[in-house]
């Protein structure tokens, strides 16, 4: 195993803003799980973040609760080749990790131990191409399965993970076809209010309307009104009260959406991330403290933007030097972002106080 040296990348520009002290100076560090493998998703529990690695099959835990991320315990090997998304839940007073397994079709789920290290409890297979973007809602676990272009539409599977040493699947929910001939791949979701929200890219022409948000009702796993819409390549979804922010990695773009009827959507900002100056294809989103902050894959930045008039959404602050940003978390007061690049870095990024 490759020992990890933390790399501090320096300081960063002071962030503007009356909320915002004036002698608080943004920092960012980073680690490299692995020499060979590719970080995937990032999960946090008390003050450790854990990264997922597809290639190598390991789960690798750091601490960070200091200025930069720390190995805390050698790497777990998972039985599959790529772990991709973590959820992570308290039953019982154990506390318990579920890790979606892309190439094995399956649902781990994990001890955590004090030390932050892992050992494993139960599996259930027979989930066919789970994506990384899943969500837990209690002890229910949400996975998008893709499905496959032009034969069939991708799924929202609904796993129980209440006795965690004995996962069991408890429903899956089929997502539509956004028009005749057009098939939904859902590669990301999130959970709020009873209700399942699934981000569905589709590769079928014409392109402009083969993509949608759909959503799912959790206790009856049915879908809730008519599919939404959105252009080319919608990425992940954040939600914040009764708005969802939705990246649009093609277009490229940031939607702010209003949720507060699940059955029918309706937008409120398209904001363009493209300009003669800059453009953000944009991946990652998560929401803080009426802040969105935006990975920006291809130009390696992330962008903090403004949402608390999710009309009217600007861009506030960019950090560069974030290299292929594709999945976040936050712990504390620091963003955590994964690399998706061959050997690629885990980011320690300090946020403005609240």
């Amino acid at each position: 195993m490759r020992r990890v040296v933390p790399l501090t990348l320096g300081l960063v520009s002071v962030l503007s803003g009356c909320s915002t002290p004036a002698s608080w100076v943004q920092t960012v560090t980073s680690a490299i799980p692995s020499n060979s493998g590719t970080p995937n998703s990032v999960a946090s529990f008390g003050k450790y973040e854990f990264v997922s690695v597809q290639g190598t099959g390991q789960i690798f835990t750091y601490n960070v609760s200091g200025v930069s991320p720390t190995l805390a315990v050698p790497a777990y090997t998972t039985p599959c080749k790529d772990p991709s998304g973590m959820v992570i839940a308290t039953i019982a007073g154990n506390s318990v990790m579920a890790v979606a397994c892309f190439d094995t079709g399956s649902l781990l789920t994990l001890a955590i131990h004090s030390d932050g290290s892992l050992t494993p409890l139960g599996s259930v297979s027979g989930l066919p191409t789970p994506y990384p973007g899943i969500a837990l809602d209690g002890t229910d676990v949400f996975l998008p399965l893709f499905g496959h272009n032009l034969v069939e539409n991708g799924a929202v599977a609904r796993v129980s993970i209440a006795s965690p040493a004995a996962p069991a699947i408890t429903g899956i929910a089929a997502l539509s076809n956004p028009a005749p001939g057009e098939f939904a791949n859902p590669g990301f979701l999130t959970v709020a209010g009873g209700y399942v929200f699934v981000a569905a890219g589709s590769e079928d022409a014409p392109q402009s309307t083969s993509s949608t948000i759909q959503v799912v009702n959790e206790s009856t796993m049915a879908l809730v009104g008519t599919p939404f819409v959105v252009a080319h390549s919608p990425q992940q979804i954040a939600i914040q009260g009764n708005v969802a922010y939705v990246t649009l990695f093609d277009t490229p773009q940031l939607v702010s959406v209003d949720i507060s009827n699940p059955a029918s959507l309706h937008s409120l900002q398209t904001l363009s991330l493209a300009s003669p100056s800059a453009t953000c294809h944009a991946l990652p989103v998560l929401v803080r403290n009426n802040i969105a902050y935006v990975g920006c894959y291809v130009e390696g930045t992330v962008e903090e933007f403004d949402i608390s008039t999710p009309t009217a959404m600007w861009l506030t602050h960019s950090i560069s030097a974030i290299d292929s940003p594709q999945r976040m978390n936050v712990i504390g007061s620091d963003l955590l972002v994964a690399s998706s690049r061959s050997g690629g870095r885990l980011y320690q990024i300090a946020m403005p106080p609240p």
